[in-house]
């Protein structure tokens, strides 16, 4: 079932996002099926789907982790400003198409 999370981050830039992003590599992970992201009033927003929470939560400790430490090590990003998450599942009976 697709996995839906939504990743709000009170206080950080585009630039912190990119920083991330860029230790990510270039290359889609396994799994993911839509990536948006972009600035709120308090800071950056994440909404990502993946096929589901077990590709999402492989994609988080394989991944993710490593490149929000390779960014705070690099680039001096704070990763607990990243840490507020919520996830829900979305089997696609909300979607009006």
């Amino acid at each position: 079932m697709p996995f839906g999370v939504l990743q709000e981050m009170p206080g950080v830039s585009e630039k912190e996002y990119r920083q991330v992003e860029r230790h990510l590599g270039p290359d889609r992970p396994p799994g993911l099926l839509a990536h948006v992201a972009g600035p709120t009033d308090e800071g950056w927003r994440i909404i990502n789907v993946w096929e589901s929470e077990e590709a999402f939560r492989r994609f988080q400790s394989e991944r993710l982790i490593r490149a929000a430490g390779l960014a705070a090590q690099d680039d001096g990003f704070d990763p607990t400003k990243a840490a507020t998450f919520r996830s829900m599942t979305v089997d696609g009976t909300e979607m009006p198409f």
